[in-house]
């Protein structure tokens, strides 16, 4: 009974003697946790850089698509253009043919 009752103290001496060595190290957690708290604040950081970069780079983008499609509308506007003035041309040939001969 005596060697039991001293092998339970001896556990709770180990028991307490290494939580203590844990609370003697705690500047330790807390330097690692600066240290990740540092960490996860450059990669928020990083992260809102790359998302502003994303965004700058998809408005250049659209403004290119809409400048391509702005000019894509004039030339087919152009061409319309063109082929009305071509057919009008041909009217009047087409008229003045008949009275000619």
């Amino acid at each position: 009974m005596k060697l039991l009752i001293l092998g339970v103290v001896a556990i709770v001496m180990v028991a307490v003697a290494s939580g203590a060595g844990c609370f003697r190290d705690s500047d330790g957690v807390a330097r690692w946790r600066d240290e990740v708290r540092e960490s996860a604040r450059e990669a928020r950081d990083q992260a809102r850089e790359a998302r502003q970069v994303a965004r700058e780079q998809a408005l250049e983008f659209r403004d290119v698509q809409r400048e391509a499609l702005r000019a894509q509308r004039e030339a087919i506007r152009e061409q319309r253009e063109r082929i009305r003035e071509q057919v009008r041309q041909i009217r009047e040939n087409m008229r003045d043919w008949r009275y000619t001969y």
